[in-house]
C-alpha cells in the first residue's frame, strides 16, 4: 500500500536536512552511456559539462547510443564522444519493440532506451554512469563510495504504475519509500546480471526484456522504469537527496552562468524536461518530478 504524497514528502525533507558524511569516491574509473535522439543535441552540450566537472570519478569513456544520424555522429566526432548505433545494442530497432498502447500511443522508443540503460552491453568498466541528456550537475557527485557501494539520489516522485509492475516482475523485493527517479544511476555489471537472472527465473526462463515488455499496463502512459527498477533492487548502497531544480528551455544560458546562479541555492542539479518546452503541452504523468528525453514515438 502506497504511503500519502505529504508523508513521501515529509521522507525526502528529513533526508535532505540530515547530516550526511562525506561521501569519498573510488578509484575505480567509470564509463558514462547516454541515450539520445537528434532533438537532445540542443541541451547536451551542459548534460556533458556538468558530467565531466561535477562527476567525481576518472570517466574512461562516454558513448552516446543513438539513431545512426549524421548531426549525431559528427557531434560525437567533434566531441571525442564514442558513438553507438541504437541497432547493434540488441540486434534490432526501437520499433521492433512494437509497444503500442491501449490508446494508440507507440512507446517502442521510449522502452528501448530503458532496455539500453539495463543491458550492461555498453562499455568496458564494470560500472557505468547513465544520464538523461536533459540533467545538467552544477555540484560534485559521488557515485561509487571508496567501500564500492553505489550512490542512489532519492526523490519524492509518486508513480505507482512503477511499483506496480515491480511487484509483478518481482514480488518478493521490498520497495522503497521513495523513488529512485533522479535522471541519472549508476548501473553496476555484475549486478544487473544478477537482476536479469533473477526475472528470467520468476518468469519461467524468458529473456529478461520479454518479463517486462509481457508485464507492462498498456493502459499506462508511462508504466514501467529503469531506475526505479533497479535502484530498489540493489541491497547494498547509500542513499542522499538529489536537490534538484526544473527549468523551462528559456532559461537556458551557459554552463558556468547556469552554476553561478542555481548552485547557491543548494541545488545539485538542474533539469530541462521536453514537457516545459514553449509551446509544450503539460507533462503527461504530472507527478514526475522531471521529464526524461525519451521519445513518445518512433
Amino acid at each position: 500500500m502506497s504511503i500519502s504524497n505529504e508523508l513521501r514528502k515529509l521522507r525526502y525533507r528529513c533526508l535532505s536536512w540530515s547530516r550526511h558524511p562525506e561521501l569519498k569516491p573510488s578509484d575505480e574509473p567509470i564509463d558514462v552511456v547516454i541515450p539520445i535522439i537528434a532533438k537532445d543535441l540542443k541541451i547536451l552540450p551542459l548534460c556533458l559539462e556538468g558530467v565531466r566537472k561535477c562527476v567525481c570519478h576518472t570517466i574512461k569513456q562516454i558513448y552516446i547510443v543513438a539513431p545512426a544520424q549524421k548531426e549525431i555522429i559528427d557531434f560525437c566526432t567533434a566531441n571525442d564522444l564514442e558513438f553507438v548505433n541504437e541497432n547493434d545494442v540488441f540486434g534490432y530497432a526501437p520499433k521492433d519493440l512494437k509497444i503500442i498502447l491501449a490508446n494508440g500511443s507507440d512507446r517502442s522508443g521510449w522502452l528501448f532506451q530503458q532496455f539500453v540503460k539495463l543491458s550492461g552491453a555498453i562499455g568496458t568498466c564494470r560500472y557505468y554512469l547513465c544520464i538523461d541528456a536533459d540533467h545538467v550537475l552544477i555540484h560534485p557527485h559521488v557515485f561509487l563510495t571508496d567501500k564500492q557501494e553505489t550512490v542512489f539520489y532519492l526523490c519524492y516522485e509518486d508513480h505507482q504504475p512503477y511499483y506496480d509492475i515491480i511487484r509483478r516482475i518481482m514480488p518478493d523485493l521490498e520497495i522503497a519509500n521513495l523513488s529512485y527517479v533522479d535522471h541519472k544511476m549508476l548501473f553496476d555489471k555484475e549486478q544487473l546480471h544478477e537482476l536479469h537472472e533473477t526475472l528470467s527465473r520468476n518468469h519461467g526462463g524468458k529473456p529478461w526484456q520479454q518479463v517486462i515488455t509481457d508485464n507492462l499496463d498498456y493502459n499506462e502512459q508511462s508504466g514501467f522504469s529503469e531506475f526505479e527498477t533497479y535502484g530498489n533492487f540493489v541491497q547494498r548502497k547509500v542513499l542522499r537527496p538529489w536537490q534538484q531544480k526544473r527549468l523551462p528551455y528559456r532559461k537556458i544560458a551557459d554552463y558556468d552562468t547556469l552554476r553561478s546562479k542555481y548552485a547557491k541555492w543548494f541545488r545539485w542539479t538542474l533539469t530541462f524536461p521536453d514537457y516545459m518546452r514553449e509551446n509544450k503541452q503539460t507533462h503527461p504523468n504530472p507527478s514526475c518530478e522531471g521529464g526524461r528525453s525519451k521519445r513518445l514515438n518512433d
